[in-house]
């Protein structure tokens, strides 16, 4: 098990009352959000993260192929080879 440390944190009371909320929908211990929280706020400074996220997103939900594409396509099988 990975060793834990405890820290205080003072939230404004909008954020405190959103965070009780998430906590009861998920079930979860406020620790647990607040960790999470702040390992995904860790991960999205290392360089080149926003890369890797838009490549993620891409690679779950691809864009649909522009009409445009098929027509470019279908116009270079009809080009005769080069050679």
């Amino acid at each position: 098990m990975t060793k834990v440390a405890k820290i205080a944190v003072s939230l404004p009371e909008p954020t405190m009352r959103a965070l009780e909320r998430e906590r009861k929908r998920q079930g979860r211990s406020r620790s647990a959000l607040v960790a999470e929280a702040i390992d995904r706020w860790l991960a999205s400074q290392r360089p080149g993260a926003a890369d890797e996220a838009y490549v993620r997103a891409y690679l779950e939900r691809p864009e649909a192929p522009s009409p445009l594409v098929a027509v470019a396509r279908e116009a270079i099988d009809e080009w005769e080879s080069w050679e």
